[in-house]
């Protein structure tokens, strides 16, 4: 990183150099001679004048004629031999042509059939910068803006050099490496985006982790029963003992798929994975089919709803709010003891179903873990792998909503999913408990 910044500095200033170069070639290639043709054209005619004075009186008397064209300049005029002013070719065939050349801080001209030029000046000398003091000025402004990238990218070089430190560190295996931004309140994007994303990647590798070693252990119940149940179909004596097992295996591969099926949704819900598509939803007509799908499997159970009030369209992904409802209500029927009742409410730019029971409720300790993958709370008496309400929150969050749970009116216990109408929504939804306080 180091390097780069290098890098980019030294272009920096050949930039800056190759721009001063071009200013001084610019300026000495057109300013200048173009100054000098302006000063040509507004001083020639008084050297011609003086010259044609000159030739009119003659060699004898260039004195006496000099003395009066002297008094009609401001500054020196003299006859000076051609060989005491050196010029370079072209300005020399201009003078034979008769025309007047400015020769430094002079302008010169040649009197016809002599060795001699009448020479005005020192002229006075123009108010302003001189071509050296322009490239100095411009050779300075450069090297002070080439010093002020150099400040202010320091800090950037810095920043980016705890960036390169970081990501190899996160490389080497150390995920709780992050770039310390310290007090500075300018600090660059990238750094807050980065521990973002160090956040994200360590927090999905943890929820891996852990996932993985949970699977692991619920995978032993299922394949143990499969092999006890393999070991008892080799010594049953009878056909209808060797029946019996090979349903107790048959039962056992259930569970083991209906245990990697919930595992590949929990997964497939991520977060961090695309978001899903948008299609608009009538969310009573979800609660509805919800209900006639589930309510056949808990024949003992009154499944109850708020039909009467208007119906409540929203934007947002079908097919995983069914799941997540169904989830809720499925739920709700196993632990319910007679009576469940799933409400539709809407409130603001969000949409709430909740699902309650009358049955046992859950501990107030418990809320929190509820939701995390195989938690059972110790009602392992009933089917199910643990999955369920973690993936009912996975869903919401997912659709930038989120789930509770609360003590119900009914006894039992109280879960509540809040969604955004619409699924590009992003902010984030109050719950009762949140409205209340």
């Amino acid at each position: 990183m180091t390097r780069l910044f290098f890098r980019f500095y030294l272009g920096v200033i050949l930039i800056l150099f190759v721009a001063w170069l071009i200013q001084a070639y610019v300026f000495r290639g057109t300013t200048e001679s173009a100054n000098i043709k302006v000063i040509e054209d507004a001083l020639s005619g008084g050297a011609l004048s003086a010259r044609d004075d000159l030739v009119r009186g003659g060699p004898r008397n260039y004195e006496a004629t000099l003395d009066a064209v002297r008094a009609r300049f401001a500054y020196p005029v003299n006859l000076v031999e051609r060989s005491d002013r050196p010029m370079p070719e072209r300005t020399t065939q201009r003078l034979d042509g008769g025309e007047a050349v400015l020769n430094g801080d002079k302008i010169d001209t040649a009197i016809p059939n002599t060795n001699l030029l009448i020479e005005l000046g020192p002229l006075p000398q123009f108010v302003g910068p001189s071509q050296r003091d322009v490239l100095i000025g411009l050779g300075s402004v450069f090297m002070l803006v080439a010093g002020a990238i150099a400040i202010l990218m320091r800090p950037i070089a810095s920043q980016l050099r705890k960036v390169e430190h970081t990501a190899l560190a996160i490389a080497d295996g150390d995920l709780t490496a992050r770039i310390d931004a310290g007090k500075r309140k300018r600090s660059l994007p990238i750094v807050g985006a980065f521990n973002a994303m160090a956040d994200r990647v360590e927090g999905l590798l943890r929820s891996q982790k852990e996932l993985l070693q949970a699977v692991s252990h619920e995978l032993r119940t299922p394949l143990a029963r499969i092999k006890f149940a393999t070991e008892l179909v080799r010594s049953a004596d009878t056909e209808s003992k060797r029946e019996k097992r090979l349903d107790a295996i048959d039962e056992a591969t259930d569970s083991l798929d209906g245990l990697v099926g919930e595992l590949l949704d929990y997964t497939r819900h991520d977060e961090g994975c695309k978001h899903p598509s948008q299609e608009p939803v009538n969310v009573n007509d979800v609660v509805a089919d919800v209900i006639t799908v589930y309510a056949p499997l808990h024949p003992k159970i009154t499944f109850e709803t708020n039909d009467h009030r208007s119906a409540i369209e929203a934007i947002t992904y079908k097919a995983g709010l069914t799941r997540a409802v169904g989830n809720l209500v499925s739920n709700a029927g196993k632990y319910a003891a007679s009576r469940v009742c799933i409400s539709v409410t809407r409130q603001d730019d969000f949409f709430s179903i909740a699902v309650d029971d009358d049955g046992g409720g859950i501990p107030e300790n418990d809320r929190d873990i509820v939701f995390e993958p195989f938690r059972r709370l110790g009602r392992s008496q009933q089917p199910g792998s643990g999955l369920g309400l973690a993936l009912v929150r996975r869903i919401c969050r997912r659709l930038h909503g989120d789930t509770t749970v609360t003590s119900s009116e009914l006894g039992g216990a109280r879960f509540e999913i809040r969604l955004p109408q619409n699924h590009s929504s992003t902010t984030k939804p109050k719950f009762r408990d949140e409205i209340v306080t």
